[in-house]
């Protein structure tokens, strides 16, 4: 038996790549590098990353779980996670589903991610691209991949930026419905990780939204007013100045 399972293993290692065109997205989990340096000094430390670990390895499947029966497997977003970084990919698009488009796939799914770890007090930062890419089960390589994590390693402040690829598709593709899904902000165009249609809130009463994006700044201006790093507070700095802005193009006056 256990000859059998290394057969298989060096079969998975040696998976022959194909590239094919797909989106690409590269998430980092700000201030992962802190928590594991607090968890490896002091034991009290240790469940604040054992929960972040545990919620990084479910988040998407839990987000997979809600997708309608009769969408096509292939078409779901191909995800793995390594460390402190979750790794997306989707086709372009598909003959199978007429008005499929990968990239707003795509980014559905890092706004639901933003938000997610946003209420679990954490912020994200990333790329997406878009061209050749091997996407396995336990890697991913290709240009797109490269080209999503150069964007992420360049950027200081917490959003996810398309490339000039994306931007280009994105603009070309995009039906109105989904416009709002990425903004053009501070001169980069980046995704709307506070759209308020994607709440992860299965309620339908009135005010959720409200109530929600009051979690949220409460969280921010608690990271603000608690954490003395420099680099750390400008982060949040930075998007509690996307939130008002935010706030304020959706007129939400009871924020």
């Amino acid at each position: 038996m256990i000859k059998q399972n290394i057969r298989l293993e060096m079969v998975k290692a040696n998976a022959r790549i194909n590239f094919e065109d797909r989106i690409v997205a590269f998430i980092d989990i700000l201030g992962f590098k802190s928590i594991v340096d607090n968890a490896s000094k002091k034991t009290a430390k240790l469940e604040t990353l054992q929960e972040l670990i545990s919620l990084l390895k479910e988040a998407v499947p839990l987000l997979d779980q809600k997708v309608a029966d009769d969408v096509p497997k292939e078409l779901i977003p191909k995800h793995i996670y390594i460390s402190d970084s979750i790794i997306l990919s989707a086709p372009i698009s598909s003959e199978k589903m007429a008005n499929y488009c990968g990239l707003s796939v795509l980014v559905m799914r890092v706004i639901q991610l933003t938000q997610l770890l946003l209420s679990k007090g954490y912020l994200i930062r990333g790329g997406i691209s878009t061209g050749a890419v091997w996407h396995g089960d336990s890697n991913i390589v290709g240009p797109a991949y490269q080209e999503a994590y150069e964007i992420e390693s360049e950027t200081s402040a917490p959003r996810v930026e398309l490339s000039e690829s994306a931007k280009k598709l994105w603009e070309h593709q995009t039906e109105k419905r989904f416009s709002d899904m990425c903004l053009n902000y501070r001169g980069c165009l980046m995704v709307n990780g506070l759209n308020s249609c994607y709440i992860l809130n299965d309620s339908d009463a009135d005010g959720v939204v409200e109530k929600t994006f009051k979690t949220y700044i409460d969280t921010i201006n608690s990271n603000i007013n608690n954490i003395h790093n420099e680099s750390a507070r400008y982060k949040w700095w930075w998007f509690k100045e996307f939130f008002e802005s935010e706030i304020r193009r959706k007129s939400m006056s009871t924020l």
